[in-house]
Parts: C-alpha cells; sequence; structure tokens
C-alpha cells in the first residue's frame, strides 16, 4: 500500500509541474517547442518574455492578437545589433537538457537582456522586469 502511495504521489508531483502554470510560475522549460517559460529568473531578478510560456493556451492567442513574434531569426538580432550570442548560464529544463541562456554583445550585467534559442534559427528575448 505505501509503494502505490508513493506511486501516486510521484505521479501527481510530476503531473502539476507539466502544467504551462506551474513552469511559468517557477521559471523553468518543459520539453518541445514553446516550451519555454513566460519568466526567467536570474541572479535574484525577474526577466520576461511575450514570445512564449511554456505551452500554455493563452500564449498563442496573444502573440497572433497582439502581433508579437514567437520567435526572432538570427538576422533579426544581427539586424538590431543583438548578435552573436555568448553562453552564459543554463535553465532547468522538466525531463530534457537544460536550456542554454545567451547574452547579447553588449556583454554581461543588468540589465541586459538574455536570449534563449527555440529550435532552430529561433531566439526568445527575455527583458528584466523592474528597475535596475
Amino acid at each position: 500500500v505505501a509503494l502505490g502511495t508513493f506511486a501516486v504521489v510521484i505521479g501527481t508531483v510530476i503531473a502539476i509541474a507539466w502544467q504551462p502554470w506551474t513552469a511559468n510560475h517557477f521559471g523553468y522549460a518543459v520539453p518541445g517547442r514553446d516550451g519555454l517559460p513566460t519568466y526567467v529568473f536570474e541572479n535574484g531578478r525577474r526577466y520576461h518574455t511575450s514570445q512564449v510560456c511554456a505551452n500554455a493556451d493563452w500564449c498563442a492567442r496573444d502573440r497572433s492578437q497582439q502581433g508579437i513574434p514567437r520567435c526572432d531569426t538570427q538576422a533579426d538580432l544581427a539586424a538590431r545589433h543583438e548578435w552573436p550570442l555568448t553562453p552564459a548560464d543554463h535553465m532547468f529544463t522538466l525531463f530534457g537538457a537544460p536550456q542554454t541562456i545567451y547574452i547579447g554583445p553588449w556583454g554581461r550585467g543588468l540589465p541586459a537582456p538574455f536570449i534563449m534559442a527555440d529550435g532552430p534559427d529561433c531566439y526568445v528575448m527575455y527583458s528584466l522586469e523592474g528597475g535596475p
């Protein structure tokens, strides 16, 4: 009975952790396209994007209504002088490889935005929330 109860508890925890709300709230990725969360926590600060939201249903709807691109290409970043990217850190992915957090040529430090790859030639920009 104890093993069965343990299995149910673990299954429930995994099911809750897999939910978009949980991934977005705690700032970790879920596997697959659009699996990046809307918030990333780094150096005690919160960063936000409107481009992805850990597969939440509202995300694609909001992007299309507001005309927000799902991601930027290398050409988009280069045109804004945000290329090349340098790996800066990693973010946890539930049941997947860690996601690399990149910074652009502006270097390390706040309030530099973070950029994460979400597929081939698909980059998501995270901006610092709040003040310096």
